[in-house]
């Protein structure tokens, strides 16, 4: 084993245990019925504006918001503080290796995902979170009827995130359900227009 190969493997191994870590923390924290109830997961949480306003319009849901930007998180665990929101929680990881990570007793009822990078050049559209091994995996970490939103302002982002799911057996866009709590982000409320999906597990 090389020494670049070490240092990966060993690096990765930390921040699965990380996640493990940190899943076992909210199970510590959350009472069993609002388990059972499945939580909230925003990926790409930003700097937790509209999550933490969620989470203090909802204070007994319990709630994740994760982000790859260590700043990030920190402004928004001070927002968690200040507030005193016991049951919301925010972690620096990446998506897939978060829910694959993380521990079973943790079922999600939503997802949400606001204005998230839509890789626009044909070459970057592999990046992109919405494609069939993202949406199994979640659909795998969910609770029946779980819901997935789903809000950009691209409008090639929407079309292939449509074309996705509709694809796939697992997941039914639902025209008539509503957004779960409108709160402008940072994003929203600078773009001219946006579209919105929620999508539920089949």
């Amino acid at each position: 084993m090389s020494d670049l190969f070490r240092e990966q493997y060993v690096d990765l191994a930390t921040r699965e245990e990380r996640i493990r870590l940190f899943g076992e923390e909210c199970l510590s924290t959350i009472p069993e019925d609002r388990l059972a109830d499945g939580l909230t997961l925003e990926i790409g949480c930003g700097h937790g504006h509209w999550l933490t306003a969620y989470s203090e319009s909802s204070p007994e849901e319990a709630c994740i918001g994760i982000d790859l930007i260590t700043k990030r998180i920190e402004k928004s665990n001070k927002k968690k503080q200040r507030l005193d929101l016991p049951y919301l929680f925010f972690f620096k990881t990446e998506a897939k290796e978060f829910l694959e990570n993380l521990p079973d007793s943790l079922i999600l009822k939503r997802t949400v995902l606001l204005f998230p990078d839509p890789w626009p050049k044909k070459r970057h559209h592999k990046r992109r979170l919405i494609q069939h091994p993202f949406l199994d995996l979640l659909a795998a970490r969910s609770a029946p009827n779980a819901e997935l939103c789903f809000r950009t302002d691209h409008q090639d982002y929407f079309s292939w995130s449509v074309d996705q799911i509709n694809c796939i057996d697992s997941w039914r866009i639902d025209p008539e359900a509503a957004w779960p709590f409108e709160h402008e982000t940072f994003f929203q409320n600078i773009l001219p227009e946006y579209q919105t999906l929620i999508a539920k597990l089949h």
